[in-house]
């Protein structure tokens, strides 16, 4: 039985790689793209330790992949957001907001 949910779950973590490179391949912008890399990271990132916990417990590799988790959330969305402003720099040659941009702002309220 545990051996069919460890395989459930490394399918689950091998279909969320495949749903995210469908995904980044159907957008037309590199930076729509890149969204598509929190899929397989979230997903894979949380199945992979409780696959480990099926297979030993609560052991030291399950601290660790769960360890590993965490930096990989938290990687991944630093390393996107480099990546879309490297993109964004390269392009246009500053990353600040152009006119026409679809961009919303927050108005300050300084009457107080």
């Amino acid at each position: 039985m545990i051996q069919t949910i460890q395989n459930v779950l490394l399918a689950a973590i091998v279909a969320s790689c495949w749903l995210g490179c469908a995904g980044m391949l159907r957008m037309r912008e590199p930076t729509q793209a890149m969204q598509y890399l929190s899929l397989p990271a979230g997903v894979g990132g949380v199945l992979l330790p409780a696959a480990f916990l099926c297979v030993s417990g609560w052991s030291v590799a399950t601290l660790k992949a769960a360890l590993v988790t965490v930096l990989l959330l938290a990687a991944n969305s630093i390393v996107t957001h480099a990546t879309v402003r490297a993109i964004r720099v390269r392009k246009i040659g500053h990353w600040e907001p152009r006119e026409g941009d679809r961009i919303e702002f927050i108005q300050e309220n300084r009457s107080q």
